[in-house]
């Protein structure tokens, strides 16, 4: 066994040789690492984002640049107006003439071509089978059977005036109606439906239409055919419109 006392030299030996800890110590001056000196010099970089945005508002009331502000007229040039198509020499009143139509129902007795107001027409049919009534008018032929209605037809040529019609391929039934008042209209034809003006439609003081009776016609129309004689439909609904004028 090794003595204590020599235990004990050795052992004060080892202590005595041993060198001090190291301790770390960074200059004051020593330089950053490099990459907390590419982010400081970042964050220096860095625009001024509160003067960039407090910078507008220090100038809202200054006035806007020349170029920003709208472009004046002179004091001596008037403002521009909306220009009016509106013919000078064509007066008022006829203009609203020119504008206003109507729609009518040509149709034909023999060779005379007649018109009626197509709001007052009800509907168009082939002839059927007529009830002859005693003791009405030469031009009123019976009554027919219209979908449970009884409706009164006459013949129109022999109402203004002509021969009876000649009954054909083309023989219609008028059917008129106004204010529940109905009547059957025979005809030769029915051709088509026309729109007239006021222009169109010469008055009936002006016209010279034979037999026909003023308050029965509403005037005539001239247009590149034949002259189309319009006729009243309120007059040929009125009671005794049957009887031969």
């Amino acid at each position: 066994m090794i003595p204590a006392a020599v235990l004990d030299e050795y052992l004060d030996d080892l202590l005595v040789a041993a060198p001090p800890p190291m301790q770390m110590h960074v200059p004051a001056s020593a330089p950053a690492p490099a990459p907390a000196r590419a982010a400081a010099a970042a964050i220096v970089a860095l625009p001024p984002v509160v003067d960039a945005i407090a910078a507008p508002a220090s100038t809202a009331g200054a006035p806007p640049p020349p170029a920003a502000r709208p472009a004046r007229l002179p004091a001596s040039t008037p403002a521009p107006r909306a220009a009016i198509a509106v013919e000078p020499d064509v007066p008022l009143q006829h203009r609203r003439a020119a504008d206003r139509s109507s729609r009518w129902l040509r149709l034909r007795c023999a060779s005379q071509a007649y018109g009626l107001e197509l709001l007052k027409v009800q509907e168009v049919v082939l002839p059927t089978p007529l009830l002859p009534l005693r003791g009405t008018p030469l031009a009123m032929l019976g009554v027919m059977n219209l979908r449970g209605q009884v409706v009164p037809v006459m013949d129109l040529g022999v109402h203004l005036g002509q021969l009876a019609q000649v009954a054909s391929a083309a023989t219609r039934i008028v059917v008129l109606e106004e204010k529940g008042e109905t009547l059957g209209l025979l005809v030769s034809a029915v051709e088509d439906v026309v729109n007239l003006t006021d222009q169109q439609i010469e008055a009936p003081d002006a016209t010279r239409v034979g037999r026909i009776h003023s308050d029965l016609f509403r005037g005539i129309a001239r247009q590149s055919g034949d002259p189309v004689i319009l006729l009243d439909a309120s007059e040929l609904l009125a009671p005794g419109a049957g009887t031969q004028r």
